[in-house]
């Protein structure tokens, strides 16, 4: 199977720059290793034909962060795709490439990149799977924000409220999943959120206190508050929103996550087994929030995601 990437990055030569550009689609073969636009790029139409492939299924649309060249992207696509298969997962998974550098320094320019594209995740992405749907057709699309990739999210949604093509139409998404999510925490207040939570039926926050990527001394964020993947969701947020602290996890099984690519602490989401059953579990939507196994409840009656567990969303 390919994988399938849709990228609002310039074009440069046969591969993809780090600017705005207009959406490409991309189906890249499982066994190359790196992008090639020449041999990989398909029209609109194709590509979702290609994805498009059953009576009802889920789609998840991941969105990466910050500081992620293409190849991290292919990387992370590839992880993702790896992991959610492992537990059972069989819908498809496409990444949103929006402009992102490969330097550190540059995380402000990042996020007005990721600004600029954000309402290309709903034209180009969202709208364009969710039209399939009046062809008898049921897709659940469903959306993985990592770190800037939630600022992407929230400003996409913002904006097509504001956009009369998508405003005047009735659009949702079934599950968004935020994970490290780069965004501050009272942003996603029930009020300051309307927009998200007015296009989710619900949106799961992980968040992890021992995120040294999303730390307040951390120099590239110096005057930002608070970030939601760092110390969750604020008592504001609606009933819809759902918080799963994974500190404790974190804490016991860091030195059993073999993180390949990216802050660790940052990035472990995309190497552990727990995480993408936990993930599933919430993706499949037939449990209560509470009674997912792959959680469990703290000392103050809190969600928090369970250590040393074995389960397989599967069955």
């Amino acid at each position: 199977m390919s994988d399938y990437i849709i990228s609002v990055r310039n074009k440069k030569g046969n591969g993809f720059g780090d600017e705005p550009g207009r959406a490409t689609y991309l189906a890249v073969a499982e066994n190359a290793s790196e992008i090639s636009i020449r041999e990989h790029s398909l029209s609109m139409s194709t590509f979702v034909k290609e994805i498009i492939h059953s009576q009802q299924q889920d789609i998840i649309f991941f969105i990466h962060g910050y500081n992620n060249s293409i190849d991290v992207v292919l990387n992370r696509h590839r992880k993702l795709k790896e992991g959610f298969q492992q537990v059972g997962y069989t819908g498809e998974l496409i990444t949103f490439a929006w402009p992102s550098g490969d330097n550190s320094l540059m995380y402000l320019e990042d996020r007005h990149d990721a600004k600029k594209t954000a309402l290309e995740l709903v034209n180009s992405c969202i709208k364009l799977v969710a039209a399939q749907q009046s062809k008898n057709c049921t897709i659940n699309i469903h959306l993985l924000g990592h770190s800037t990739g939630a600022y992407v999210i929230s400003e996409a949604f913002a904006d097509a409220d504001t956009t009369s093509k998508t405003a005047d139409v009735n659009w949702t998404v079934s599950q968004i999943l935020l994970i490290s999510g780069d965004v501050s925490s009272d942003s996603m207040s029930e009020e300051r959120g309307l927009s998200i939570y007015r296009h989710c039926n619900r949106l799961t926050n992980y968040y992890n206190p021992y995120d040294s990527a999303l730390a307040l001394s951390n120099i590239k964020r110096a005057g930002f508050k608070n970030r939601v993947g760092r110390v969750g969701l604020p008592a504001q947020a609606p009933e819809k929103a759902v918080d799963v602290n994974c500190g404790a996890y974190y804490d016991s099984e860091k030195d059993q996550l073999e993180v390949e690519v990216g802050n660790h602490s940052h990035s472990w989401y995309f190497y552990s087994e727990t995480w993408f059953e936990d993930a599933f579990y919430t993706i499949k939507g037939d449990m209560n929030r509470n009674v997912i196994p792959t959680r469990q409840k703290d000392s103050n009656g809190h969600l928090q995601l369970a250590t040393s567990v074995k389960i397989n969303a599967n069955n």
